[in-house]
């Protein structure tokens, strides 16, 4: 509770395949041809052998029409390209000549060129529960794509962020903590009165537990609150092992009014040295105004609730009385035009560590679902309780 090259797939196919629980290969290229294509054969010739993909035949010299050709040989039927690929071929006669000479060339397997990596199970599950927007986060420098297609690739800033290795091998962007985020724009999909409930997801692991570049303690490493005032709406927050409020490593999700300020928040207060640095974690931060617990005052001025879980483990509401109630500080959320920025927040304060498979949905995930999402990921089911504090 992943597709890292499914964003030049065809999104309608892609779809359709994760459902019905399959792993998708994309391909990189492949020009205006798909893989195994219909038959590559010349414009001319008694009969066109299948081509491979890619180029066409070259055209045979004058004689009578040639006959349909064979099935491409070598290469699997490409779903992409617009000129000749697709799949196995049908070959067309040449309309004169004596041979043709079937196409070379084309990509190996894949929609059409050079081959490309397989979606894990992680990715699928994820895609399968609807995001309106996922960042695989394994394509420092390049551009990131959105692999729902749905809104907008993100772009890292700064200097090149390394690569690391998540927990069922595959790989995200490691922030070196000073320069480096990735900053995707502005989407009212990812703003809570959009569809009244929000929920973002991702999987984090800090190199540090005492950040250097930090704000008063803290680590704002993903939230939709740039500039502050006037833009502001939500964050996702790591406090170091020390800091001024007794906040050891607490993970927080906060709301805010556009006008920034004091946020309500839920938080996720581990017992203290029960996270490590070098250690991923699975954060999932929940927001809502179309419900929130019997003990929120001034609820029907101020509707809704922030709730987050820790490696699939919820925080204990209950035992907080106020917090995590909007009416906690009096929040109305606005949707604004503030990117949502990963690695900082506001860059005046930097994540160092590792950071992959941020995804946002326009829904509540359940309490399956984020279950489901940890155990593919680290192959173990969560365990733990949360009262005051928390612990695995």
């Amino acid at each position: 509770m992943a597709w890292p090259t499914l964003g030049t797939c065809a999104r309608g196919s892609l779809v359709w395949l994760a459902l019905a629980g399959f792993a998708v290969a994309c391909g990189g290229g492949g020009g205006s041809d798909g893989g195994g294509g219909s038959g590559g054969g010349g414009t001319a010739g008694t009969s066109a052998s299948g081509g491979r993909g890619g180029v066409f035949g070259t055209t045979g010299s004058a004689g009578v029409s040639g006959t349909a050709g064979g099935a491409g040989t070598g290469d699997a039927a490409g779903s992409g390209g617009t000129s000749s690929g697709g799949n196995s071929g049908t070959g067309v006669g040449g309309s004169a000549g004596t041979t043709g000479v079937s196409g070379r060339g084309g990509g190996n397997a894949g929609t059409g060129g050079g081959g490309g990596a397989t979606a894990s199970a992680y990715d699928q599950a994820v895609l399968a529960d609807g995001p309106v927007g996922y960042w695989a986060m394994n394509r420092s420098p390049a551009s990131e794509p959105d692999l729902t297609g749905r809104t907008s690739a993100g772009t890292y800033r700064g200097s090149t962020a390394p690569l690391a290795t998540m927990p069922n091998g595959d790989q995200a962007a490691d922030f070196n903590g000073s320069t480096q985020y990735m900053s995707i724009p502005s989407n009212a999909a990812f703003s809570i009165p959009t569809t009244h409930s929000l929920t973002w997801e991702a999987w984090i692991r800090p190199d540090t537990l005492q950040f250097p570049n930090n704000s008063s303690g803290y680590v704002d490493w993903m939230g939709k609150c740039q500039d502050y005032s006037p833009t502001c709406e939500w964050e996702a927050r790591l406090y170091n092992t020390t800091n001024s409020e007794n906040r050891c490593n607490r993970f927080s999700a906060y709301v805010f009014n556009s006008s920034a300020g004091l946020g309500s928040g839920a938080y996720w207060q581990p017992t203290c040295g029960l996270i490590q640095a070098g250690t991923w974690y699975h954060v999932v931060g929940e927001y809502t105004t179309l419900s929130q617990p019997s003990g929120c005052q001034n609820a029907s001025q101020y509707p809704g609730v922030v709730n987050i879980w820790l490696n699939g483990v919820p925080w204990n509401q209950s035992s907080h009385g106020q917090t995590g109630c909007f009416s906690q500080y009096n929040v109305v959320p606005t949707a604004n035009s503030s990117p949502v920025n990963v690695g900082t927040m506001a860059m005046d304060a930097f994540f160092q560590g590792a950071i992959g498979k941020v995804a946002i949905y326009d829904k509540l995930l359940s309490q399956a679902q984020i279950t489901s999402h940890y155990m593919l990921m680290t192959g173990k089911a969560p365990t733990g309780s949360c009262a005051s504090d928390c612990s695995f």
